[in-house]
């Protein structure tokens, strides 16, 4: 392990007045992000399912920090990943809703907007490998794939989701966003039989290529998103499991696990783990049981409630970050993208206009809190926002299944005490509510309206009483 040394002073650092913490130069950075992965999937958490291991999960927790109150960038897979890669409130610039395929409007482009730089043109531009491998949710065009958004290398699809088993043996699917592709925009010809793995191997194969260089690495594992697909062999360790659908979700987080473990080994083979700063996260939040888990929170994806929001969020860096260590400052995505970008190049640059904090001072035990703020969600018919005690919830009916006595329904909780969402307190509490409220709505002020999705064509998000999306 090289020697460390003082890379940069941290916004977050100085805004807490205490001094920047030591960090090893130019550290490897892997970020993995699962698709729809449940609080309550990972065996970490001693509130969660708790009928399967996920062992090497566990293992970045033991050494590494892992947040309880960690929060993806949205309720949905895309305005979510749009949010990481920018490093921002992806409202800013009007992505509130999937770019597809529900919606498909002539004359409206689907996509990050092409004049937003991304976290792979930051990186890259600092003379880092970038590397996607896995899921891209963003548009059709080529222009809008990741090998022309900053990502060097590219080894994936781009869609909401794909057909686990499109091997060599199985090419039955034509469809053009079924199969993996590479960065020269071709489709792979041979790979691994279930995808998963394939996506494995190639997070090992491009830690071999480019373990004499600085990398970054976005392993966006499209498990447990459906189709629901498991391996027989996944499938059969599961058996015990009577639950058909439980027990495919199962196997599909045991599958991802397991080749989280390979890298894992990979790095420590090649003596990179201790110069590698690793963050494991979800887009959004699980569907729900059977097919996952949100225990012990209320709500599933698409919703602002916790269960649809709050997510598996771990971050290791042996010797930097402190081992075995729980954290309850909430965080989210833009945390990320913000942390790994002053890690990598030891500023954070103004013109990138990012709306996260470096987490390190609080993960690497130099401070004992995060800045007082507040986070936001909206997705046209869904909102919150919280801060380290309160969290107010704007939505229309979708989050509160079976109650049908109002379109619209506020609510007040306590989050820092009531993480499961069981009592509303803006009766008890309405000036606190009200504060909550105004703050969200002034933030909502600042926010480009929707470019594409279903808010254009249900009208604003404020004062909006009609139909949810589904």
């Amino acid at each position: 392990m090289r020697a460390p040394r003082l890379l940069g002073t941290s916004m977050a650092m100085l805004s807490l007045g205490i001094a920047p913490a030591f960090a090893t130069e130019r550290p490897n950075i892997i970020v993995i992000m699962a698709d729809d992965l449940g609080y309550g999937d990972v065996s970490y958490n001693p509130e969660g399912e708790g009928d399967f291991e996920t062992p090497n999960i566990d293992r970045i927790a033991k050494q590494g920090a892992s947040f309880t109150s960690g929060y993806a960038m949205n309720m949905v897979c895309g305005p979510s990943r749009a949010g990481f890669v920018t490093g921002r409130y992806q409202q800013r610039f009007g992505y509130h809703d999937n770019t597809g395929p529900r919606v498909r409007e002539h004359g409206i482009t689907l996509g990050l907007p092409l004049e937003l730089n991304t976290i792979g043109d930051y990186l890259s531009d600092a003379g880092y490998m970038t590397g996607l491998i896995g899921k891209w949710h963003d548009g059709d065009d080529p222009a809008y794939w990741p090998y022309n958004r900053g990502f060097q290398e590219f080894y994936g699809f781009n869609n909401g989701a794909a057909n686990y088993f499109v091997g060599a043996s199985n090419q039955q699917q034509k469809n053009s966003w079924q199969g993996i592709y590479r960065e020269d925009g071709q489709r792979v010809a041979n790979f691994p039989e279930y995808m998963t793995d394939a996506f494995g191997q190639e997070s090992l194969a491009f830690v071999e290529r480019h373990k004499a260089d600085p990398f970054f690495l976005f392993l966006a594992y499209n498990a447990p998103h459906g189709p629901m697909q498991a391996t027989a062999e996944d499938l059969a360790r599961f058996a015990h499991i009577e639950n058909e659908a439980r027990r495919t979700s199962v196997a599909m987080v045991h599958n991802m696990d397991k080749n989280i473990g390979l890298l894992l080994d990979k790095l420590e083979a090649e003596e990179l783990l201790d110069n590698t700063l690793i963050f494991l996260t979800s887009d959004n939040g699980g569907e729900g049981y059977p097919h996952s888990s949100n225990k012990p929170l209320k709500g599933i994806k698409g919703t602002t409630l916790e269960g649809g929001i709050r997510v598996p969020y771990l971050m290791m860096w042996p010797g930097v970050v402190m081992e075995g260590v729980t954290l309850d400052a909430p965080a989210n995505g833009i945390d990320i993208t913000a942390t790994l970008l002053q890690a990598a190049i030891g500023e954070i640059k103004p013109e990138w206009q990012l709306e996260g904090v470096d987490l390190l001072p609080y993960a690497g035990g130099q401070a004992d809190h995060l800045p007082e703020r507040y986070l936001y969600w909206d997705n046209i018919t869904n909102s919150a926002i919280r801060n380290s005690e309160w969290k107010f919830v704007d939505s229309h009916r979708k989050e509160f299944r079976g109650d049908t006595r109002r379109d619209r329904i506020q609510a007040l909780y306590r989050i820092s005490d009531d993480p499961s969402e069981t009592t509303d307190l803006s009766r008890q509490y309405p000036e606190v509510a009200e504060r909550m409220r105004q703050e969200l709505d002034a933030w909502r002020q600042g926010n480009e309206k929707t470019r594409f999705g279903w808010g254009r064509h249900i009208g604003p998000k404020v004062g909006y009483r009609g139909k949810h999306q589904d």
